[in-house]
């Protein structure tokens, strides 16, 4: 046997096999390729060595995820248990058995002091207890606003319009950065009267 014929004899055995396997794919190598080939398009005069690809690969990488966990967090804010648009959020303890018309006198007060962001909350409030009232919706803290309206459409009800107009201002003062003024406590308060049938609470 010739020295040649030993060595193949020697390479065949099952402890050299792992070094005949042909490469597979790696995630990481395409994108360094494709950053590399994505960098010398923008910059052809750029000759960037394989250790400056790499790094800038990795900073992506690192800004994807950073990304995608903002986005997630975001998400689970917006529609989770604590989320803006679970009136949980922002119902205290035994609202859920209080009359529509405590919380349009409550409203009453807060704009007699000029504390429309809290009067915006308590219209509001008045206004899903008063269609409750009216056997259109079920007041419960862990439902979404979008299930009131959901509620509303299966009751045959009139009044989905003026509560996603409602739901509107009410996020937008009471999460968002519109200004609590009198203007949107007053559109408030005249579509509480209007599910009332223009009736002003005593």
């Amino acid at each position: 046997m010739t020295e040649r014929e030993q060595l193949e004899e020697i390479l065949s055995r099952e402890e050299y096999s792992a070094y005949r396997k042909e490469p597979g794919f790696s995630l990481w190598d395409w994108i360094v390729e494709k950053l590399g080939k994505l960098l010398a398009a923008i910059f052809p005069d750029l000759k960037p060595g394989p250790g400056t690809v790499s790094f800038l690969s990795v900073l992506i990488v690192i800004a994807l995820a950073a990304f995608l966990g903002w986005m997630v967090w975001l998400l689970t804010r917006r529609f989770g248990p604590r989320g803006r648009l679970r009136p949980g959020a922002w119902m205290e303890p035994g609202e859920d058995s209080r009359s529509w018309r405590h919380y349009a006198r409550l409203g009453e007060g807060f704009a007699a002091q000029r504390e429309w962001r809290d009067g915006v909350r308590a219209v509001f409030l008045a206004f899903l207890f008063r269609l409750e009232e009216r056997g259109e919706l079920r007041v419960e803290a862990w439902k979404t606003n979008r299930e009131y309206l959901d509620e509303l459409a299966a009751a045959g009800s009139p009044h989905a319009p003026e509560l996603r107009t409602a739901m509107s201002l009410f996020e937008r003062i009471w999460y968002g950065r519109m200004e609590a003024e009198q203007a949107p406590y007053d559109e408030l308060k005249a579509l509480l009267d209007k599910a009332d049938g223009r009736e002003v609470p005593q």
